[in-house]
């Protein structure tokens, strides 16, 4: 007989099986029953023999995987220690230390003591902790490591930026928004037998509301007193926090100590929740990698969706890139204090280099802006951590923004940027010229935070040189003058049909021939009656 185990809904499920086949699957007469929305009825088929283990798949609409790899219709053998997954659900031999890891007590005794949620902003302390390891979390986020790597590399980050035994990540699977497995782990002794002490109510919460949650000590609360499995953890103090990927949440960050000497406090909860935040995106990001095997259809999905505009204003971005990937960026990021922030920057090269040096650059950007501060120390840390990652080459002329809705005070830095056009609404023009040098160049940055107000009906352009330096033969250009004519003639027109004018006359000046730069533009425009 051969013991195992087969974790499903966070739970473990010991079975007991012979040598011979067992069929595996959601239907009640399977050898192996597992009651999962996503495993097929007839799902696969295990046969032991001796202390060996072999598994196929029947054609399931979900998979199986040995290890990551997927089965097929002929047999693999599954290593010692390796891990079957039917669809998400977990086959493995007791005992062995990935079993015990993949014990979750759901019992729903356990509660929060203080609940955190992102849109709340950060603290003036907690902000400070994230800037001190905010090195080491980009080197993460533009790290190439695969997802399993990263997942058990932020596990290790997080222990580094707060007081931990154990830092689990798990992630979420199944339809059920309790339905979780653990992906990563750090460990303080590399013990990782412990079963973890989350609720179904706790796991639900922080999955579904997007709240983070300090648990309450379960030393304190005599319920506790005859459970000997968590008793025995002698846990102090504990934390869960989403990972938020800005569009879903995609799994728990965990974090707990026996230590008394260590009890969590709410900025300890908000560095967690910036920090799972970033790495959400990371892993948002490598997973439309190996799903969509495209580089362009990453970086689209790293820009905004959609630009939220302050009432009383409209946003209208557009962005093609010249080959399948490229440098050129633009974000638009609410900040904790009211204001909107808008960048947009162009890193030098082309091709994948250029991509990746993006990529990190936007998540970098939308990480500072969330943390709140001032615009110029945005600016200087956003150069100091580009200038430290970049190759010695690299470098990102960029425009940032820092618009009050209710005022129309725009706020910027244009470090080394193509200069922004403003048109009146009167038909008169003027430029927000550079106020520094492009970022990521030199050690030092150098630059001054200008300001300017945007009166009702008033357009603001931003765009690369994508747009100005458009040539076909590499000798001519066209220029801004077309750019000054189509913003002076239009000014009043729809967003839309200004976008569709410039762009126009890029392709127009190109004559079919393929586009030599990345061409990226947002326009902004406070309402007439603003």
């Amino acid at each position: 007989m051969s013991d195992l185990v087969v974790v499903w809904g966070g739970q473990p499920h010991p079975i007991k099986l012979g040598d011979g086949e067992h069929s595996v699957g959601r239907a009640s007469d399977n050898a192996v029953q597992i009651p999962a929305t996503r495993v097929s009825k007839r799902h696969a088929m295990i046969r032991i023999q001796g202390d060996q283990l072999f598994v196929r798949d029947l054609g399931s609409t979900n998979g199986t995987e040995v290890n990551g790899q997927r089965v097929g219709g002929e047999e693999m053998e599954v290593p010692e220690g390796g891990t079957v997954s039917f669809a998400g659900a977990l086959l493995r031999r007791s005992g062995t230390a990935s079993t015990a890891m993949h014990s979750i007590v759901t019992s729903d005794e356990v509660s929060a003591r203080l609940r955190y949620n992102i849109r709340e902003g950060y603290s003036a302390a907690a902000r400070d902790r994230i800037l001190e390891v905010s090195s080491e979390l980009f080197e993460l986020l533009a790290s190439g490591e695969d997802a399993g790597e990263i997942e058990t590399a932020a596990c290790r980050f997080v222990s580094q930026c707060v007081a931990a035994d154990r830092v689990v990540l798990l992630a979420g699977r199944g339809e059920a928004t309790t339905d979780v497995e653990i992906r990563g782990r750090w460990t303080r002794k590399g013990d990782d037998s412990a079963p973890l002490q989350l609720s179904s109510t706790l796991v639900g919460q922080v999955m579904r509301e997007r709240e983070s949650v300090l648990v309450a000590n379960p030393l304190e609360d005599p319920r506790y007193t005859e459970q000997k499995s968590i008793m025995a953890l002698n846990l102090r103090s504990a934390m869960a926090v989403p990972l938020f990927d800005n569009e879903r949440v995609r799994g728990i960050l965990y974090v707990d100590t026996a230590d008394p000497r260590v009890q969590y406090g709410k900025d300890d909860l908000q560095v967690l929740t910036a920090t799972a935040n970033a790495v959400a995106v990371k892993l948002r990001n490598l997973t439309l990698e190996s799903e969509m095997r495209t580089a362009a259809l990453i970086q689209r999905a790293m820009l905004p969706s959609v630009l939220d505009a302050p009432p009383g204003f409209e946003f209208e971005a557009y962005q093609v890139m010249c080959r399948e990937v490229g440098g050129d960026l633009y974000h638009c990021v609410h900040r904790p204090d009211g204001t909107v922030l808008l960048a947009l920057g162009d890193v030098s090269g082309k091709g994948t280099p250029a991509a990746l040096a993006m990529s990190a650059a936007t998540v970098l950007i939308g990480l500072l802006a969330e943390i709140g501060g001032d615009l110029k120390a945005l600016a200087q840390h956003l150069h100091r951590q580009l200038y430290r990652a970049f190759v010695s080459e690299r470098f990102i002329t960029l425009f940032v923004g820092e618009l009050d809705g209710s005022t129309g005070r725009l706020r910027y830095v244009n470090a080394g940027h193509e200069p922004p056009w403003l048109v009146r609404d009167d038909g008169s023009r003027e430029t927000l010229d550079s106020t520094g040098m492009a970022m990521a160049m030199v050690e030092d940055l150098f630059c001054d935070v200008a300001e300017v107000t945007l009166r009702p009906g008033d357009l603001l352009a931003v765009f690369t040189d994508g747009i100005t330096e458009a040539t076909a033969d590499g000798t001519s250009f066209l220029g801004l003058e077309p750019v000054k004519e189509i913003l002076g003639a239009h000014h009043r027109d729809t967003l839309p049909r200004i976008r569709e004018k410039i762009v126009s006359a890029v392709s127009d000046y190109l004559k079919g021939e393929p586009a030599s730069d990345d061409v990226t533009l947002m326009l902004l425009r406070r309402s007439p009656t603003a």
